[in-house]
């Protein structure tokens, strides 16, 4: 039984719900609720979802029937909110305020024009138009035209960009896909920088297309203990403006439990750009840095490389955690902190022979805690090895985010 799903909706939704039909077990339809659930939140076109089961005992032939019963309510079709985000990396907040217009074809549509202020983006809106694609491989396309203003805080110069991107994503080889094309006027202007930034100043053209694929079947996204994540994004730039390159990033973690209640983590990271031509070039807002919390720790955020950054680097990481020997009904400590332990090794150059010279490493010990839809860590690090122009951070360091090494 189904109530509150309005008719328009009616191909849409019963392609989530057709599993629970299909259920050859309790153990197995009880399962599934959870997915559908999400499923039909993760729609945008209802403010409350509710998936009952009522349990009406064996019939005749041993066979257990149930009543599942579910209930919608729609979204109102204008909407005006706010929140906080982080999306541009460790120790970056967001405040968003936006207005959204829902279902503007009936099909799901939505138009949304969002301002934001904070760490990184000081000031910048955009407008996104998203059309849900509905197929057996879930798709999706959005157009998003933004203007932000950014201050890079490690080398003291800002950029003021430009943009409009189309995005396609399409689930399939088992994970995400993300196929895009960006257009970026790109202004870069600051104060008191050395003559090589400098020398960047002025108006940018970039025109790019990327594919990022990600496949994460972790069981937690931010502390996890099982599985694996790994991604890899492409982009070729240089169709017109001043930049020409190939670059490619690579991401692997590793996530497993071990004896005595401690779960371990392998992390791998690694990037190379590629300039092709003679007469172009890679800016400085397309290059590599390392250090921080959220790679190699016991440095400043982007402290391997300043200011001017490189072509290639990668990073690698060990991590140990463990639950605090808290019961979790100790206001409620043992729910969301862990014990860490690290350590951490990366390089960052503009050859494969700076990447193997002299890599930076450092080991630490710190406490983990998941708050809300961020990760938080305070952790002590230690620099083992590093060169004269890093700039290490031997003590206390703390991090906040939602992609850690």
């Amino acid at each position: 039984k189904s109530s509150g799903i309005n008719a328009e909706y009616g191909d849409i939704v019963v392609p989530h719900l057709k599993p629970l039909l299909k259920a050859k077990s309790l153990f197995a339809l009880l399962g599934l609720v959870s997915t559908t659930h999400d499923q039909l939140e993760g729609l945008d076109a209802f403010e409350k979802v509710d998936i009952n089961i009522d349990y009406l005992g064996k019939n005749r032939e041993s066979a257990t029937e149930v009543v599942l019963r579910v209930a919608v309510s729609e979204a109102r079709r204008i909407g005006v909110g706010m929140n906080v985000s982080s999306d541009r990396g460790l120790n970056d907040g967001n405040f968003n305020m936006f207005f959204k217009a829902r279902n503007l074809f009936g099909r799901l549509e939505s138009l949304r024009f969002n301002y934001v202020k904070g760490t990184k983006i000081s000031e910048g809106c955009s407008l996104v138009f998203n059309k849900p694609i509905f197929s057996k491989n879930k798709s999706n396309f959005k157009i998003v035209m933004a203007k932000e203003n950014m201050l890079n805080r490690t080398a003291n110069y800002m950029t003021s960009d430009m943009k409009t991107n189309m995005v396609y994503q399409l689930d399939m080889l088992g994970g995400k896909n993300e196929f895009e094309a960006q257009a970026l006027w790109q202004q870069i202007h600051g104060g008191n920088v050395p003559m090589k930034i400098r020398e960047e100043f002025g108006h940018h053209l970039k025109c790019a297309v990327r594919h990022k694929y990600l496949r994460d079947t972790r069981d937690d996204l931010l502390v996890p203990t099982t599985g694996t994540r790994h991604s890899i994004e492409t982009e070729l730039a240089g169709f017109m403006g001043d930049v020409n390159h190939v670059k490619v990033n690579l991401e692997s973690q590793f996530n497993a439990k071990l004896l005595l209640g401690y779960s371990g983590a392998l992390s791998f990271r690694a990037g190379l750009i590629h300039e092709l031509g003679e007469n172009h070039r890679t800016w400085i807002t397309d290059k590599y840095y390392c250090g921080g919390p959220g790679s190699v720790r016991g440095f400043y955020e982007d402290g391997i490389g300043r200011p001017l950054g490189g072509t290639m680097h990668w990073g690698a990481g060990l991590s140990l955690t463990r639950k605090l020997p808290f019961s979790p009904h100790i206001w409620g400590l043992g729910k969301f902190m862990r014990f860490h332990h690290f350590a951490n090794a990366g390089n960052l150059g503009n050859d494969r022979r700076d990447l193997m010279v002299d890599p930076r490493v450092s080991i630490g010990s710190g406490i983990i805690m998941k708050i809300a839809n961020f990760r938080m860590e305070i952790n002590y690090a230690v620099p083992i090895r590093y060169q004269s122009s890093d700039v290490v951070n031997h003590g206390l360091q703390f991090g906040i985010g939602i992609n850690f090494m």
